[in-house]
């Protein structure tokens, strides 16, 4: 038994095992991706950055206005720190094919993703406009259409957590409209949304204007309000400390709920991840009424005395 490797360009295809007993099958895995990497080198040219300039033939648009096209592609819709290269490229490893700036109509931009208390608030969704709605930002959401392989995708949402994948229809600049994926996070009842730290803000506001992304809405990111940490004295450090126990006992009855719901459906990933949001929603609940108060809001400026 032995190994092998198919070398497309500059990536490594994920390595083939090969036996007698079942060479058949892995020769015709062989050949597709060795037909795959030769489509790929037909159509597109490869690139060192994120950004690549769309090709002008029908045929390529075809190719490309596909959510996941006939090699397995999928477009991923970023709008938060994964339109900034040293994310998405650095820190996560992707290597994205093709990178277009394109707006989401009928979404906005939230920061509803809870994180830590006084340190990292909150981080970037998008959710559905309200139909209220007036404001142009309110209505449409910018941000990168990310080309990217199946397998990329996948462990992007395996790593990204709490988000649900939904479909979306984006559009370029240029009006080419792009069916694409993207994650989305549900409002939670006691996190609500908060300010996302300064740190996060500069990730977006640096990818945003990396690609070319229209200047107003670079605009309106600048003029986001970021979270400023607090300084807090020993004591109050000391508070935090001593309460973990405490809303990690109060948070576990809502958490035991989500995961038996995520059980009972044969989902262990999703009934993890549905216990961890409910006891993260419980932490911000107890920081809103006894922490907040004392030391100011852990993910709003405003509520500081």
């Amino acid at each position: 038994m032995f190994r092998i490797y198919v070398v497309s360009g500059r990536r490594l295809v994920t390595p083939t095992r090969f036996t007698e007993r079942d060479g058949d099958i892995h020769t015709v895995r062989l050949a597709r991706v060795m037909a795959s990497s030769l489509a790929r080198a037909t159509t597109t040219r490869s690139t060192s950055t994120s950004r690549d300039v769309e090709s002008s033939t029908p045929r390529a648009r075809r190719v490309v206005a596909r959510a996941t096209d006939e090699r397995g592609a999928v477009l991923y819709f970023a709008y938060g720190s994964n339109m900034n290269v040293k994310t998405f490229q650095g820190m996560r490893a992707m290597k994205p094919t093709r990178s277009i700036a394109v707006v989401l109509r009928g979404y906005e931009l939230a920061f509803n993703v809870p994180g830590v208390p006084y340190v990292e608030p909150a981080f970037a969704s998008v959710r559905e406009a309200r139909a209220d709605a007036t404001a142009r930002f309110e209505r449409e959401c910018h941000g990168v259409a990310h080309k990217i392989t199946s397998d990329e995708w996948e462990y992007l949402v395996r790593t990204e957590g709490s988000y649900d994948v939904i479909d979306v229809e984006c559009e370029t600049y240029e009006g080419e409209r792009l069916k694409c994926r993207t994650l989305s996070h549900r409002t939670l009842p006691n996190f609500g949304e908060q300010l996302a730290s300064v740190r996060y803000m500069t990730l977006l506001r640096e990818g945003a204007r990396y690609h070319g992304i229209d200047a107003d809405y670079c605009e309106y990111l600048d003029a986001l309000e970021a979270y400023e940490p607090v300084k807090l004295d020993l004591m109050q450090c000391a508070a935090l400390g001593v309460s973990v126990g405490p809303t990690l006992l109060a948070a576990a009855p809502a958490a035991a709920s989500a995961a038996t719901r995520g059980l009972a459906a044969g989902d262990g990933r999703k009934a993890l991840i549905d216990a961890f949001v409910e006891t993260q929603d419980v932490l911000w609940g107890v920081n809103n009424t006894f922490f907040a108060p004392w030391m100011g809001g852990g993910g709003q400026n405003s509520r500081r005395k």
